[in-house]
């Protein structure tokens, strides 16, 4: 399985301007004849997989400028796209909250003395959240080739100077 990241973020420090980082990203995505898709909007940059590679649980990486001494910060963050995200969330916090409620039942009644007869609920909220985790390595998983290549393309835009300083967190 892949690791327990949700979503990777990358930062460094550029002494490049905004417009000449914006730039590089739309000179190198030319080099990629097309395999990536550089979306511009002002200080943010979205980068997708093209269309005809793209599946359920390809990565986009969300990138934003913010002007700092001497030069930019560089700050992205590796994700789903919005709709699988928003999906997963939900799923999350359903299953977070039967868990919840259920575990609060079993407890009532074993409180008061009571047979446990939510116990199978719990159990299966225990089930359902297990099975949504697991999905979403699956689908970590799946995106990793192409979150390799996100990465690697970022590493070139920011050039070989920048290389040692941009850092991949979890």
């Amino acid at each position: 399985m892949a690791s327990l990241r949700i979503r990777p973020k990358i930062r460094c420090v550029s002494p490049l301007s905004t417009e000449e980082i914006i730039d590089r990203f739309e000179q190198v995505a030319r080099k990629y004849q097309g395999r990536i898709i550089v979306r511009k909007r002002r200080d943010h940059i979205e980068m997708h997989i093209r269309e005809a590679d793209r599946h359920y649980w390809s990565p986009v990486l969300n990138v934003i400028f913010d002007k700092a001494d001497g030069g930019t910060i560089v700050r992205g963050r590796f994700g789903p796209e919005p709709q699988v995200w928003t999906m997963f969330m939900f799923f999350y916090f359903a299953a977070l909250s039967f868990v919840f409620f259920s575990g609060m039942w079993v407890l009532v009644q074993l409180q008061v003395g009571h047979a446990p007869k939510a116990l199978p609920y719990f159990l299966t909220s225990l089930v359902v959240l297990a099975l949504v985790f697991i999905a979403a390595q699956v689908g970590q998983r799946k995106g990793h080739d192409q979150t390799v290549l996100l990465q690697q393309f970022c590493r070139e835009v920011l050039g070989k100077e920048e290389l040692e300083k941009l850092k991949i967190k979890n």
